[in-house]
């Protein structure tokens, strides 16, 4: 998968990430997965609920 293909992977689960938080209960997940990530974006939230909503610790990309 080249880097361009990645890239739509990721925007395509953001944009279905930012549909399932808004028209369910996921929205009450978010703000618990965005209260244990305070310095992460709101893009890299939505990517962390959506892939593993009960994750205490994440690792940056360059580690």
């Amino acid at each position: 998968m080249d880097r361009s293909e990645k890239m739509k992977d990721i925007q395509e689960k953001l944009e279905n990430g930012v549909r399932d938080i808004f028209s369910s209960d996921k929205y009450k997940e978010y703000i618990q997965t965005m209260s244990k990530f305070k310095s992460y974006s709101i893009n890299n939230c939505i990517l962390i609920a959506s892939q593993r909503p009960d994750a205490t610790y994440v690792c940056g990309f360059k580690k």
